[in-house]
């Protein structure tokens, strides 16, 4: 795993829970919310042993049989990131070391001598049937869009995304600038490149903090609008009730005024 985007035993340590349960999720572990912060820190620990143990080209197998677009020179963590993304199924088509390491990415047993057709029986059987529905539904709403165009998708060759720029070597930039010059020109290249990362590495944590602000916010309003409605449920009840009250009250005072009249003897005038 690369230095810039692996996280080490120590950054986990400091971590926040929630931020904890993102990064096990980014790198494809299903994680409870509810989860204990050992257990969040002993399974995405075995997550980055097992991609340390992992070949890197069994994970660019993967990415290339899914068609997912990525750099050639991604690291292992980012490649697992993509590939916890991927629903594809048609595992005939994915090589023998590719298909045993996405199925240990799945969390399913894949011993080097496991049969291809077991492994792929697990993985099909561990789909659910929410996933199935939604990927036989954009099946359909894609094999509809390319009738509508009439100009249905031809699956090329793969192509990995264009490598950045590295910019000029050190000994170029000497050459160009004298030693002094290039060596800054290289100290102040990488000091941005690590301004960047951290700003990204925040800007990824404010969202995450904004969403959970979000959630949080939707929740207060849900339960206060059950609140409200409860109350106004109560209180039209409570109005049911006294009118009930208030119409039998009246209709037995209109009957027993007549048995009321009746009882009482009438004094003839003398």
């Amino acid at each position: 795993m690369g230095r810039n985007t692996a996280k080490s035993s120590s950054s986990l340590v400091d971590l926040p829970i929630d931020e904890l349960i993102a990064y096990g999720r980014e790198l494809g572990l299903k994680v409870n919310a509810d989860a204990a912060r050992g257990e969040l820190l002993r399974r995405i620990r075995q997550r980055q042993d097992l991609l340390v143990e992992l070949d890197r080209d069994a994970l660019l197998d993967i990415v290339v049989w899914a068609r997912v677009p990525v750099r050639q020179s991604s690291t292992k963590e980012d490649l697992a990131r993509h590939i916890a993304t991927i629903d594809h199924v048609a595992y005939e088509e994915l090589s023998e070391r590719g298909l045993r390491a996405f199925a240990l990415l799945r969390d399913l047993q894949a011993a080097p001598g496991a049969a291809r057709a077991t492994l792929e029986r697990r993985l099909r059987r561990q789909e659910g049937l929410w996933a199935k529905y939604r990927r036989h539904r954009r099946r359909a709403v894609g094999s509809l869009i390319d009738k509508v165009l009439e100009a249905p998708t031809q699956g090329g060759a793969y192509q990995f995304l264009p490598e950045e720029d590295g910019g000029p070597s050190l000994r170029e930039s000497i050459q160009q600038a004298g030693v002094v010059g290039g060596i800054a020109q290289k100290l102040r290249g990488a000091a941005d490149e690590y301004v960047h990362q951290k700003l990204d590495e925040i800007e990824s944590r404010i969202d995450r903090k904004l969403d959970e602000i979000d959630a949080r916010l939707a929740e207060w309003r849900d339960r206060e609008i059950r609140n409200r409605l409860r109350i106004v449920k109560i209180t039209l009840i409570a109005a049911i009730v006294v009118a009930f009250v208030s119409l039998g009250y009246d209709f037995l005072k209109t009957r027993s005024r007549p048995i009321v009249e009746n009882a009482v003897p009438r004094v003839d005038a003398e």
